[in-house]
């Protein structure tokens, strides 16, 4: 076995980078920010089989979840999740809740902070 392969039975990682991720149209993330919740409207379905990361976000948004924590189980750059989100949310895949989370006094540096100090 030559030095650059993975041993049998190894999971290889990520095999294709972020930027080759295919995003039919180029839309604008405007609407989304890190805090904005999102929720599948459909599951998973045969046509999603070979876009995997668009069939983990509908997994994973079957409860709502912010574009932040999407991002980040997926383990893709946040640029890049935006732009795939936004994609997925324009072709009625995804749906912005419109109830955002009710934080203590709006005050989100705050409660990051106490957060923080909680770890």
């Amino acid at each position: 076995m030559g030095a650059g392969s993975a041993a049998q039975g190894e999971d290889p990682g990520r095999l294709v980078r972020p930027f080759a991720i295919g995003i039919d149209n180029a839309p604008g993330t405007g609407a989304l920010d890190l805090l904005t919740r999102v929720v599948a409207r459909r599951g998973p379905g045969p046509r999603d089989e070979l876009r995997p990361e668009r069939e983990t976000l509908l997994r994973l948004a079957a409860d709502p979840q912010t574009v932040a924590e999407l991002a980040a189980l997926i383990g893709l750059p946040l640029s890049v999740a935006k732009l795939l989100i936004a994609d997925m949310v324009e072709a009625g895949d995804l749906a912005v809740c419109t109830a955002a989370p009710q934080l203590p006094g709006d005050d989100v540096l705050q409660v990051l902070l106490d957060g923080l100090r909680a770890l």
